[in-house]
């Protein structure tokens, strides 16, 4: 949640800062503001609404400064106004601050801060850190030991940057959220994502927890402190090989289709990945005494689509918990026990709890993580890197499919034949490359058209085609504003059924895997009572009312077909004139609990 942008060298900050909030306005967009230190002041600028039409030269001409910080906010304390906005100040107006994060004892801090006679402007948690370090200030300590000594205080998550009218530096620190540095020539970069900053280096360290990164602009030196002990660090510099058009739109409208769109050469990254990474993992896998799947949202759809490939062909059962569930089990995990997590971003904070738990009871974690150097990546015993590369888009397509495809492989690695794990993905890649072809959409389009305007939408499938009855439902839901739901087909006639009435729209996912017959006569069932079926399957049915093909490939039949409720979410939203890559309410990173 929420997006950090800070630059520090010899030009207009303001020009990297704001184009950074633009490549970061995924992770939040409830409002956004900016701060620069220019001749001795802090100057700033707030706004309600998203950054993406604000152009710096146009809007604000006069607004520069070499050492900048900004942030796109995704409002969890108060609501979306300007007073609420980032970057919030000292009762000086000497500090500013911006922060990602949910500091959870900012009442109590507050209350003690308003009896020294401070004055509060909004209603957010973080105004009480500007406030804090004015204080540690007025010890007569310096900023970088104030931040320090202010950071200590706070219980809870944060990524900050601060800046300060007496003091050419920028702060950076983090715990619980993530921040990265951004190393140029003679420049800093902060950034709670890469992109942030892209454009102008690809060298980066990736801030650690309880780490603070001091940027000295006359110097053009930085430094790496421990938060809790105050000791020096020397982490590594890595190389980031993302290119800069992998994060961006290359010319389509909205990075959700570029994003679709990609989803074959994602798969082929995915054939390609090291086998003796592979093996690795499957050693944990084989060697724990009980495997639990541990993932939220679109991630958990991907981890319980592993489980039943687990099931059906390597004949493991895996349990797959939500992560914001799995702490309350801790005391049933074992140091034999294994928890595969799964997540896109590698900073989502129930998943990060969740590993934290797991290594309290002695359990290892092998993690699903798509993004380099992401805490989840740190702190996992052993990490394998998924192949979508940077996704921007709120709502998570490629990276589900590659997910999907990570666990065919581990899979493939366990039945000791990995040749045939990539046979069947390069039949999926095919498959979804066929789907994406421009002359298949028309169909698509006129489909979402005539559903745009529904009150609900259903999905059924059974074994692996499940996942896809639930992921393809949270895509329409998330994108279209529209009410959808995925079932078992099984579980139809035990309450769902009742919800059936003439004229509602009910996705089928059929595959060749033996769960055929079943799901035909559930879609039967539904038929009946008036629904429209839409058919997602390996070959036509006079039950369906409309039909989508995919190729027979057996129990990974769904990696192609979760494509068309992408694309179709995609259509709905677009008719709704609806923005499909920042739905309302939600955030690309949910890194608060």
């Amino acid at each position: 949640m929420c997006g950090i942008v800070g630059y520090i060298g010899k030009k207009n900050g303001a020009i990297p800062v704001i184009d950074g909030l633009k490549r970061l306005e995924y992770r939040g967009y409830d409002s956004w503001g900016i701060a620069a230190k220019d001749s001795g002041r802090i100057d700033f600028h707030k706004q309600v609404g998203k950054i993406g039409a604000f152009e710096l030269a146009k809007d604000l001409p006069e607004f520069s400064g070499n050492i900048c910080i900004g942030h796109t906010r995704w409002a969890t304390h108060g609501g979306v106004t300007e007073a609420n906005s980032h970057p919030h100040f000292s009762c000086d107006n000497k500090i500013a601050v911006v922060h990602n994060g949910i500091i959870e004892n900012y009442q109590e801090l507050r209350k003690n801060l308003e009896a020294k006679g401070h004055k509060f402007r909004s209603q957010t948690d973080t105004e009480i850190i500007p406030h804090l370090i004015e204080e540690k200030l007025k010890e007569k300590h310096n900023l970088p030991s104030a931040v320090r000594l202010a950071l200590k205080d706070l219980e809870g998550s944060y990524a900050v940057g601060v800046i300060s009218q007496d003091d050419d530096i920028l702060i950076g620190a983090r715990k619980g959220s993530p921040l990265v540095l951004g190393i140029g020539n003679g420049e800093f970069f902060l950034g709670s994502d890469v992109p942030a900053f892209l454009k102008y280096t690809n060298k980066v360290i990736f801030l650690d927890e309880n780490q603070m990164a001091i940027l000295d602009q006359k110097n053009q030196s930085y430094k790496i402190m421990d938060v809790n002990t105050n000791k020096q660090l020397n982490p590594e510099i890595a190389t980031i090989e993302w290119s800069l058009d992998e994060a961006e739109k290359g010319g389509h409208p909205h990075f959700m289709i570029k994003e679709m769109l990609e989803q074959p050469y994602v798969i082929e990254k995915t054939i390609s990945v090291e086998a003796n990474e592979l093996k690795k993992a499957a050693s944990m896998i084989k060697s724990a005494e009980r495997i639990y799947i541990v993932a939220c949202g679109t991630a958990m759809h991907a981890g319980m689509y592993g489980a039943y490939i687990f099931a059906l062909r390597n004949n493991l059962i895996v349990q797959t918990i939500s992560a914001g569930e799995f702490p309350y089990f801790e005391h049933l995990i074992s140091t034999n026990d294994l928890i595969i997590t799964v997540s896109q971003s590698g900073e989502t904070a129930d998943v990060l709890e969740a590993v934290r738990s797991a290594h309290r009871s002695g359990a290892k974690v092998l993690s699903l993580v798509n993004v380099m150097g992401s805490s989840l990546m740190r702190m996992s015993d052993m990490f394998l890197l998924t192949k979508a590369g940077p996704e921007i888009c709120v709502l998570s397509t490629k990276a589900y499919v590659s997910q999907q495809a990570m666990f065919v492989m581990l899979s493939a690695t366990l039945a000791g034949d990995i040749t045939a794990g990539k046979k069947i993905l390069q039949i999926a890649k095919n498959d979804i490359a066929k789907i994406l072809k421009l002359m298949s959409l028309d169909k698509i389009k006129k489909l979402a058209r005539e559903i745009a305007t529904v009150p609900n939408i259903y999905a059924i499938g059974r074994g692996v085609n499940y996942p896809s009855a639930l992921e393809g439902c949270l895509k329409i839901k998330e994108v279209s504003y529209i009410h959808a739901e995925g079932f078992a087909g099984g579980d139809l006639k035990h309450g769902p059924i009742s919800l059936i009435e003439p004229g509602v729209p009910v996705l089928a996912f059929v595959a060749n895997d033996g769960s055929d017959k079943e799901i035909l006569s559930n879609a039967m069932e539904v038929k009946a009572r008036g629904a429209r079926v839409i058919g997602i399957s390996f070959e036509n049915n006079q039950v369906f009312d409309e039909y989508f093909p995919v190729a027979a490939n057996g129990v990974y039949t769904p990696i192609s077909a979760i494509v068309y409720t992408q694309l179709i979410a995609y259509f709905i939203a677009l008719e709704k004139k609806l923005d499909p890559d920042k739905p309302r309410n939600l955030a690309k990173s949910v890194t608060v609990k």
